[in-house]
């Protein structure tokens, strides 16, 4: 997981890197935006009343109705934004084929795409927003400038260990959208509830793997990552395998050779690509699935696999990815 980034992940630390060289490039320019402006940009419309929020990196005034939002994120503030008829103005969008996911409704009339992991404060600023939300390793680089644009929230996400419900329920806050966002939430808990009812046999009797072949190698997916959080609300047993690197970390990796380790779990679900590591996904995934190895994994030679959809499964962090999700779920689990 439009790449949800862990904490140990090395995107974040290149992130990093590339946005403090950006500052100094731009800082000059943005400056300069600014004061041509009369200091930060002022809303489109006028501006009504704000309140308070908390968030993970500091606090904001924040509109109560906002106006013009940019998202800095192409997985929770996107498609939540989107799944409430928010005014996004522009967001960071999917690194893929898809770059905005099928599942949740389409952007506004006058969307403006920002590609992914490619912020341009100067571009941020001249599209005048009224509020700017994303998850902390897209936002906490760039924090200070952000925040001179405009009201910046950011909010923890399955890579900070966050369960992707409450990063939901923070964005819906933000944008003065709670109450739907527990509706939406409310009608995921009754779908979970039904897939389990429907498979509880095979759910108490089978151990199932989340695995997901990147550009350059196979991971067990686990932890609140959003696809593995899916599973385990639905009482999907993982097998010993999973936990082999301890309880915070949100993967691990698999070698050619160490594939070998999965031959505990009944059932594998797979993905192949996902966020930032679409590009040669597929031929990650035909050079393990051709190995000898995996060839000899017990669920592989009881037909017990089952390719998703790495949009809703890595890139998804929505009430309408989750559906997705769950209708994956509930017909794989009718194949098995």
């Amino acid at each position: 997981m439009p790449l949800l980034l862990a904490p140990d992940e090395p995107g974040l630390d290149a992130l990093r890197s590339e946005l403090t060289r950006r500052t100094l490039i731009t800082s000059a320019g943005l400056a300069a935006l600014l004061t041509a402006c009369g200091g930060a940009p002022e809303p489109a419309l006028e501006p009504g009343r704000t309140r308070t929020v908390v968030h993970a990196l500091g606090t904001a005034e924040v509109p109560v109705a906002p106006q013009r939002v940019v998202s800095l994120d192409s997985n929770g503030a996107l498609q939540v934004g989107l799944e409430l008829g928010a005014p996004l103005v522009a967001s960071e969008t999917l690194d893929g084929a898809v770059s905005v996911p099928p599942y949740v409704p389409a952007p506004p009339p006058g969307f403006e795409p920002l590609g992914f992991n490619q912020l341009d404060l100067e571009r941020v600023a001249a599209l005048r927003p009224d509020l700017i939300i994303g998850n902390v390793p897209r936002v906490e680089p760039a924090y200070p400038e952000l925040s001179r644009i405009a009201p910046t929230v950011a909010y923890r996400n399955a890579g900070a260990g966050q369960d992707w419900r409450e990063s939901v329920r923070a964005i819906g806050d933000v944008l003065g959208a709670l109450p739907r966002v527990e509706e939406g939430l409310a009608r995921y808990a009754a779908r979970v509830a039904d897939v389990a009812a429907r498979h509880a046999d095979l759910i108490a009797g089978a151990t199932v793997a989340l695995l997901r072949f990147t550009s350059s190698e196979l991971r067990i997916v686990r932890g609140e990552i959003f696809g593995a959080s899916i599973l385990a609300h639905a009482g999907i047993r993982r097998p010993p395998s999973t936990d082999t690197p301890g309880p915070s970390a949100t993967y691990v990796s698999l070698t050619d050779e160490t594939v070998g380790v999965t031959a505990d779990a009944d059932v594998l679900l797979y993905f192949v690509g996902g966020g930032g590591s679409a590009v040669d996904a597929a031929a990650t995934a035909q050079r393990y699935t051709s190995g000898e190895l995996w060839q000899q994994l017990p669920a592989v030679r009881a037909g017990r696999v089952v390719e998703l959809d790495p949009v809703a499964w890595w890139d998804g962090y929505s009430v309408s990815a989750a559906m997705a999700c769950l209708d994956e779920l509930d017909a794989a689990l009718a194949r098995l």
